[in-house]
């Protein structure tokens, strides 16, 4: 009887511990994954928003990746302001060493908002997640 209740138990953890971690899409959402686009060479890894809550600066993270042979210069902007980002040749822009912050969150935490991403090569709309520093990690990037 110990035997088979042992083995059930096992059974049910090995279940659990499967689901958890095949989760698929929605469990990689519930930890505030970003975005990830392309435009032209430039490849946008990881892209979020930081913030306390609606209307209040929100910080930009993720990762910008240049993967050709000169700097590109790219703007990320949402509906009310933009900022400006140079990207060295065949280098990156990790967004968590470099301070970028726009003034106005466009959503509250938990939604997600359109960024554009631009650079002579076009353009490109990011739909990031908003998220606060309900997470551990995303508290050390709370604008202010």
């Amino acid at each position: 009887m110990a035997t088979a209740r042992a083995g059930g138990l096992v059974a049910t953890a090995m279940l659990v511990l499967t689901g958890c971690a095949t989760g698929g899409e929605d469990n990689w959402n519930s930890t505030a994954v970003g975005d990830d686009k392309s435009v032209g060479e430039v490849d946008l890894r990881s892209v979020l928003l930081v913030t306390r809550d609606e209307g209040e600066p929100a910080r930009l993270l993720g990762t910008l990746e240049n993967n050709g042979d000169g700097a590109v210069d790219i703007t990320i902007s949402d509906s009310d302001e933009e900022t400006t980002l140079t990207i060295p040749a065949q280098g990156s822009v990790p967004l968590d060493s470099v301070d970028t912050v726009l003034q106005t969150a466009g959503d509250a935490p938990g939604a997600r908002t359109t960024l554009t991403a631009t650079t002579d090569a076009g353009d490109v709309d990011l739909l990031v997640p908003v998220v606060d520093g309900t997470l551990d990690p995303y508290q050390p990037y709370l604008p202010g």
